[in-house]
């Protein structure tokens, strides 16, 4: 069976020229498509969002796990994600106002706002690791407890670095997202194909579009932060959050 896409992303569009492949995950709003040579897409309608992976369907259809489908290409939009101004500067306070009792009590998220839970106590040695490399210092081995940490099939620690990725790429330190993603790569075993295919994306500088919404808020002086957010409360389950706690964690040190 062949679906029309209306709306790809480039890693979508890129699974989809391998060919027909496999349902190997199922939500209510939208399911992953396994592609040979391990490319994913995720399929649904536009309620899911614009991103990498996504490929936006306008005859939306629940399909069965195990399922074969094809994604049609013909006269779809492509979507990605625009570059900020290479001037661009971050303005956290401004976003942890706007966050204060709205970050979700599981996950990363509560970073945003400097606010703790188990899930992050556990991740502490890895988050103070990541953070003084991001200041210049080696890369310590305590970082790679972040990959594959926590629940679900985008797991937050992964969410985490892949934030820290397309902060990097976007605020102008693509060098330095290169060389984190030289040392992430090998280590994906630790995490889902799913996740991983995920990371990829981000290290290209590509996520969610309500991610990329809040980059450019973060970096504008009249920032409609309520939509912003509202957008990223949509992104999985707390996966929007938990990635712009890695935008945060590179944005906070200029």
């Amino acid at each position: 069976m062949s679906l029309r896409v209306s709306v790809p992303g480039r890693f979508a569009r890129e699974a989809a020229s391998q060919g027909t492949g496999e349902v190997c995950a199922a939500f209510r709003r939208s399911c992953y498509i396994r592609f040979p040579g391990e490319r994913y897409a995720c399929i649904g309608d536009a309620s899911l969002g614009c991103g990498p992976l996504n490929a936006l369907v306008d005859a939306w259809r629940l399909p069965a796990i195990g399922e074969r489908l094809a994604l049609s290409l013909e006269g779809a939009q492509s979507w990605a994600p625009a570059a900020l101004a290479p001037d661009a500067t971050p303005d956290v306070k401004t976003l942890r106002e706007a966050a204060r009792g709205r970050v979700p009590s599981e996950g990363l998220g509560g970073l945003v706002v400097d606010a703790h839970n188990s899930l992050s106590g556990h991740a502490q040695p890895a988050l103070d690791a990541l953070d003084r490399w991001l200041v210049g210092n080696a890369l310590d081995d305590d970082t790679q407890a972040l990959i594959g940490l926590g629940p679900g099939l985008t797991p937050s620690g992964d969410d985490y670095l892949g934030g820290v990725l397309i902060a990097l790429h976007q605020l102008g330190r693509k060098p330095q997202a290169q060389g984190l993603w030289r040392w992430l790569e090998p280590r994906l075993a630790r995490t889902s194909a799913i996740s991983g295919a995920h990371l990829a994306a981000a290290a290209a500088g590509e996520g969610h579009e309500a991610l990329h919404g809040c980059l450019e808020a973060l970096c504008s002086r009249a920032a409609d932060w309520t939509a912003a957010l509202a957008a990223l409360d949509g992104v999985g389950h707390c996966s929007g959050w938990d990635s712009l706690a890695g935008v945060v964690a590179v944005a906070k040190i200029g």
